[in-house]
């Protein structure tokens, strides 16, 4: 498979040397959807739009219009275009994908086909993309490039942000930079939206750590690592402060739970490898933490430094009887969340 970088992405725009075939897809959804713009861009230009650009819905993909439309010669351009948003092969037939992948192995060469994915998830969760997901994937890389935008670290998303708001008129420093990263989860699409509300504010000067507390809302994961911190540090006051925050941008009490277990955990493995002499290197290495999540394991190593091991071991038991009620009990899961945080709250260290 032709896997091809961001960098080879730039060449290729800047050369304008377009293959056949693009697929873009990744949890960075903001890039995704950029370069595609881009090479659409490029390759058509607004002027010639109407004639040779040609887009497609994968949710209700027309594989006919599309072969009609791959098979169609320039008008006045070089190139065809041909864009397909979210076409998740999981939901096509044998014989419909058989076809596709005819089609797409089979391109005339002043056509460019792009599919790009925004909402659907080719990997289904897991790891590597599925079997269908993989069959396209590997056709579109037989005659393109295929291409996985991962979600960049804090640390590489603040040049950007800072650049960004000083071609707005702002300024920002690194480390508020880094913090509305790790704020926004490092999904360059939520950055995008509070920079735009920050640099509004702003007008002009300098955007500080306060504004983004006080303008940017958390994404369920950030609130969630400090309520975690909170319940392991015994803190009542700030756990429940962080609870009714979650509570009110109505958050379903299963992904809070799933986010403080997953950073109770965080936690838990911090303070073993700190009691084993091992590093937060040791730590991301040894549970696969991808670069985008890395942080995740600093700032365990930094708040974890006081709290005993056996404490959280008790909390994340608590955590675990709390998921298995929830999947099986007739209770209402925000009481069953609440009286979980409760009973954490009152663990004896």
């Amino acid at each position: 498979m032709a896997a091809a970088s961001e960098n080879d992405l730039k060449l290729a725009l800047k050369n304008r040397q377009f293959s056949r075939a693009y697929y873009f897809y990744g949890k960075d959804t903001a890039a995704v959807e950029n370069y595609k713009d881009h090479f659409v861009s490029r390759i058509v230009g607004k002027e010639n739009e109407d004639y040779n650009f040609h887009s497609f819905d994968g949710k209700n993909f027309d594989l006919d219009a599309f072969s009609d439309a791959c098979e169609a010669l320039p008008f006045f351009a070089d190139r065809v275009c041909c864009t397909v948003c979210d076409l998740n092969a999981d939901s096509l037939g044998a014989d419909v994908l058989t076809r596709l992948l005819e089609i797409t192995e089979d391109l005339p060469e002043s056509t460019t086909v792009i599919f790009y994915y925004m909402s659907v998830d080719v990997t289904d969760g897991r790891k590597y993309p599925t079997a269908k997901n993989k069959k396209l994937m590997d056709s579109v890389g037989k005659i393109g490039k295929v291409c996985n935008f991962a979600l960049k670290t804090p640390v590489a998303l603040s040049k950007e942000i800072m650049a960004r708001a000083s071609a707005a008129g702002c300024g920002i420093s690194k480390d508020a930079a880094v913090f509305l990263a790790e704020q926004c989860l490092c999904d360059m699409m939520i950055i995008g939206n509070e920079l735009d509300k920050l640099t509004a504010y702003a007008g002009g000067n300098e955007i500080t750590i306060d504004m983004i507390r006080e303008l940017s809302p958390r994404q369920i994961d950030t609130t969630a690592f400090d309520l975690a911190r909170a319940i392991a540090r015994m803190n009542v006051k700030d756990s429940m402060r962080l609870f009714n925050d979650l509570t009110a941008e109505k958050a379903e009490p299963i992904p809070i739970l799933y986010a403080i277990s997953g950073n109770m955990l965080d936690l838990y493995r911090a303070r073993a490898a700190i009691s084993c002499r091992k590093t937060p290197e040791d730590v991301k290495s040894d549970f696969g933490y991808s670069k985008t999540l890395s942080f995740r394991v600093d700032n365990a190593f930094r708040d974890v430094q006081k709290i005993s091991l056996s404490h959280l071991r008790n909390c994340i038991k608590i955590l675990a009887d709390t998921d298995a009620a929830l999947k099986s009990s007739k209770t209402d899961p925000q009481i069953l969340l609440e009286e979980a945080i409760v009973k954490m709250l009152s663990l004896r260290t």
